[in-house]
Formats: C-alpha cells, sequence, structure tokens
C-alpha cells in the first residue's frame, strides 16, 4: 500500500485476520449425551462516533473526517447432543464518515449478511466452521456485485480451566489477501483478573464485582467493500467505480461492562481510533489517517 511500511502492512493484516476469527474463540461445548437439545439466542447492538481525524480523502487534498458506525447481530444456535452445534443468525454493520468538500473515500460503507455455521468438538479441541454469505457495499444500496462470502474456521484448545489457546483461517476472496492465519490465548490469571489477547479486542481485565468487569486494551476493525460504479467519477477518479476497498481501523481505550442481569451485559468505552486507512488495492491507491482521534462506544448483549 502507498505511504504503508511494509511491516506495519503484516501487522495489520495478522490483527485484521484474527478480529475475523474471534468470533469462534467462545465456541460452547455440546451438550452432555444425557441431556435434552438445547436452543440458545444471542443478541448484540453497538454504537461507536469517533471526532475528526486529519486524513487524505483524495490524491490533492486532505480533511478532517469523523466517523459514526453501528453493528446489529443475532445468532440462533441449536445443539442436539452427540451432534455438532447448528448456529444461524445475520449481521449488519454500517460506517459513515464525515468530511467537507469532495473526496475519494466513501461517504458510508455497509453490510448485512446471513451467519451460517457449526460448532463441533473432536476429543479437547473445538472447532467452528462459518459463512458469513451477504452483500458489503456502500451508503448507494446493494446490488448483485456486492455480494461476497467470506468463510471462517477457527479452532479452540482447553489447555486447562485457566488457558485457552485459539487459531484459525480466515477466507475472503475481495481481501487484497485472502487467505489469512491468526493465533490468541485467553489466561485466567486469577480470580480477578483476565489475559484476554484475542483479536479483534485483546484487552486485560479486572472483575471489579461479580456484575461489574473493567478493562483496557485495543479493537481492530478490518474488512472489505465494494463501492458503487459512480465513485471518483471526477477528473483522476475514473478507475474508482465499482473498485474493492479494504477498510481498516485500529482504536486502544478502556472501558466497563456491567452484567445488569443474568442475560444481558452493558458495556461503555471511550478511547483513541490511532489508525485508519481506505486502501483500493485493485486501483494501487489509498487513503490514510495522518492522526488520530477520541471515540466513544456503548453495547448491549443479549443470551436468553
Amino acid at each position: 500500500m502507498k505511504n504503508l511500511p511494509i511491516l506495519t502492512s503484516v501487522t495489520i493484516a495478522s490483527l485484521a485476520t484474527a478480529a475475523s476469527l474471534s468470533a469462534g474463540t467462545e465456541i460452547r461445548r455440546e451438550p452432555e449425551p444425557n441431556h435434552r437439545a438445547e436452543i440458545r439466542h444471542e443478541a448484540e447492538a453497538s454504537y461507536n462516533a469517533s471526532m475528526g481525524a486529519h486524513s487524505n480523502v483524495s490524491t490533492a487534498r486532505n480533511a478532517n473526517v469523523s466517523q459514526q458506525s453501528t453493528h446489529l447481530q443475532y445468532v440462533f444456535g441449536y445443539a442436539v447432543p452427540g451432534r455438532p452445534i447448528l448456529r444461524m443468525g445475520f449481521s449488519y454493520d454500517r460506517y459513515d464518515f464525515g468530511f467537507a468538500g469532495p473526496g475519494l473515500i466513501p461517504g458510508a460503507l455497509q453490510s448485512l449478511n446471513v451467519i451460517a455455521g457449526l460448532d463441533l468438538k473432536l476429543g479437547d479441541v473445538l472447532i467452528r466452521i462459518e459463512a458469513q454469505p451477504g452483500f458489503y457495499g456502500d451508503n448507494r444500496g446493494f446490488n448483485s456485485s456486492d455480494f461476497n462470502v467470506p468463510i471462517i474456521l477457527g479452532a479452540s484448545y482447553l489447555v486447562s480451566k485457566d488457558v485457552q489457546w485459539i487459531a484459525g483461517l480466515y477466507f475472503n476472496p475481495n481481501f487484497s489477501l485472502p487467505f489469512r492465519g491468526g493465533i490468541g490465548v485467553r489466561w485466567r490469571m486469577s480470580d480477578r483478573w483476565v489475559l484476554n489477547f484475542v483479536p479483534p479486542n485483546p484487552r486485560i481485565e479486572f472483575k471489579a464485582t461479580d456484575d461489574l468487569t473493567l478493562y483496557a486494551g485495543g479493537q481492530v476493525i478490518s474488512s472489505t467493500f465494494r463501492v458503487n460504479k459512480n465513485m471518483g467519477t471526477g477528473p483522476g477518479g475514473r478507475n474508482y467505480g465499482n473498485a474493492l476497498v479494504d477498510f481498516t481501523e485500529i482504536r486502544t481505550g478502556a472501558g466497563a461492562s456491567w452484567k445488569m442481569c443474568p442475560k444481558s451485559t452493558l458495556d461503555v468505552e471511550l478511547g483513541y481510533m490511532a489508525y485508519r486507512d481506505f486502501d483500493y488495492h485493485k486501483v494501487g491507491e489509498n487513503f490514510q489517517s495522518r492522526s488520530g482521534a477520541f471515540y466513544g462506544q456503548m453495547g448491549l448483549k443479549m443470551s436468553f
């Protein structure tokens, strides 16, 4: 990528991979043979807002770019004793970018996809296979050219009740590097301290009370979208129509998770967006932040 050191590029690629694989880290064991089938619902919603970060928005100009993002997800799990756990659901993500004047970064990026996968157990190894077929486009709506099918293969090995290793492989045919691998570890160091070094949210956690957990760490966001056919139709922008763009953002922050009741958790976080990049890898151009910006984030998770 232009203006990006190779070492930094490789580091971001590896973190983005683990971000996509992290969904497989909380794989639950199958029900014991004498138990009846289990049905589980998981829902989550979050909102993030970042202040303006000085960025290049075209080959000729810079601007302060702010961002708002929304995430919605629902997953239905069905487990029959002695068989793999079936997971089905959907996910919606949207990133809105605000800046003054013209530019070659999209006003918004969004995705709407199905979640279809299996959790299975082979000895002490828990495995997740998941496909995310759907539409990955911009603010002009979705069309057939936005369709993509990323695939995740994750594995979790329980070394003990306190240590869990996670590894996996991510395939996205639209990424600049279609195949990526990642590894992480979750280590319960004591009754109150947990090192949860698993992207996209590697962090250290402190259990202040039974219902309140404090944490500090990072977050990596990375995905690929297709912009509309009219993107960059001005001078010098003729190659951007229908182009693929790899979007990457790196954040660091601290927050709190409050278990409001046995079935729901509220997360509140404040931090600093350190890096943002729009990489049109097939066009051969990318647009990056030149400075960071503060952000705030709130999320709600429910399971029942």
